[in-house]
């Protein structure tokens, strides 16, 4: 039996077979997941292909301005929606 989020229901008794077949359905989905272990074992190449969606992004060529400056804020905001676009990929 999957996991179901609705139960049990309020308001009505907790059944003991119930209970048992969402913890092991929960159980095994845990088990199916991988581990800490495979992903440190898993392929460098594989890996290191994790964060290529960003290489195309530029680092910003500017530092702090003293006081407020809009067109630098706006170049942060830009910035950051083009990297998180790019990680989305």
């Amino acid at each position: 039996m999957p996991f179901d989020p609705t139960l049990p229901q309020a308001g009505t008794e907790i059944d003991a077979l119930q209970m048992r077949a969402q913890l092991q359905s929960l159980h095994l989905d845990i088990q199916s997941r991988a581990t800490v272990v495979q992903m440190v074992n898993a392929d460098n190449a594989v890996l290191q292909q994790t964060s290529a969606n960003s290489n195309n992004v530029e680092p910003l060529d500017f530092s702090a301005d003293e006081n407020y400056n809009p067109a630098q804020l706006q170049a942060i905001i830009d910035a950051y929606n083009t990297l998180v676009n790019a990680l989305r990929r």
